[in-house]
């Protein structure tokens, strides 16, 4: 249905470097805020992208070869990417970016051995665009009224506002388009700009989901590359694909179990693990819960109360 700027795809560049910090004008070990551990310094690489910092330089203590540093790279990356819940965190950055390269070097620090990367990073949108976003989701999830609403009730107040508010750009190939801003903010995306942005309003809704990447099975059989949600509710998550909800003009791809869903999205190769799967357990029935009766689980409780009372 569109394309996508895939991450096992995309060109990425390594310099690794190992040598002595005298030999090199790479970084001044004075520039560096040195970590005691690899989540500290994926944590000031993520602030940095959501700054939208184009060169990022970060420390860690860590005795590593040189195919240490490579994976060193690529880990800290994954790490400052990971799933938070912070809207503009996780899936959210991860969808972004469109590609980095990166070098390593290590020095002595303090009798130990320190490791310095520097990253070079190319976005999708600017820290304008993104402060200009910021402003316009919170006009976005006040026009929506969502305070004491269900979290069905929020899945569907957002996703019918994309629907109404976002159309599919299929002229313009510039890399905005893949981004939260252009679907919120200009009204048109692709794919991967309507998935950010029912990601980024769900989590400021208090509502998990993730962004999966994969190919679109059309009816012709022919495939493209694709993004789409799972959300979750009530201990189970549920497909969404508003790209295609949209595109159509229904709700054939709306809080879809496991089934018939994955003939028509076929998941990248990293999903379908048990890491992944299992954390993100989707639900093999069809979704049947009615926004205008409660939760069972909150019946039953209700009425052992009562009981309890009588």
């Amino acid at each position: 249905m569109s394309r996508r700027h895939l991450k096992n795809i995309a060109a990425i560049c390594f310099s690794v470097i190992i040598c002595a910090a005298s030999s090199l004008t790479f970084v001044c070990a004075e520039d560096v805020t040195y970590h005691e551990s690899a989540s500290e310094a994926a944590a000031e690489l993520r602030e940095a992208m959501k700054d939208r910092e184009s060169e990022v330089t970060v420390g860690v203590i860590k005795d590593v070869d040189q195919k240490g540093l490579k994976r060193l790279i690529r880990s800290l990356l994954k790490k400052a990417m990971k799933h938070t819940g912070v809207p503009d965190e996780g899936d959210y950055i991860n969808f972004q970016y469109g590609r980095y390269d990166a070098s390593a070097k290590t020095e002595r620090v303090n009798g130990g051995t320190g490791v310095v990367v520097r990253y070079r990073l190319q976005y999708y949108d600017s820290a304008e665009q993104e402060k200009e976003l910021d402003s316009k989701v919170k006009e976005v999830i006040g026009s929506l009224d969502l305070d004491g609403k269900s979290d069905y009730e929020k899945l569907v107040a957002i996703h019918d506002w994309l629907c109404d508010n976002v159309e599919y750009d299929s002229g313009d190939d510039s890399d905005l388009r893949r981004t939260a801003y252009d679907a919120i903010v200009n009204g048109t995306a692709v794919c991967q700009g309507y998935s950010n942005a029912l990601y980024r309003l769900l989590l400021e809704a208090g509502v998990d989901n993730r962004i999966i990447f994969g190919e679109g099975v059309e009816d012709s059989g022919a495939r493209m590359a694709h993004t789409w949600n799972i959300v979750g509710l009530y201990g189970k998550y549920y497909y969404v694909d508003v790209t295609w909800d949209d595109t159509t003009d229904s709700r054939d791809y709306f809080l879809r179990p496991a089934g018939d869903f994955t003939d028509s999205h076929i998941a990248g190769d990293e999903y379908p693990d048990s890491f992944f799967t299992g954390k993100y357990p989707v639900a093999e029935e069809e979704f049947t819960f009615d926004v205008g009766r409660p939760n069972a689980a909150v019946v039953s409780c209700a009425l052992k109360m009562a009981e309890a009372l009588s």
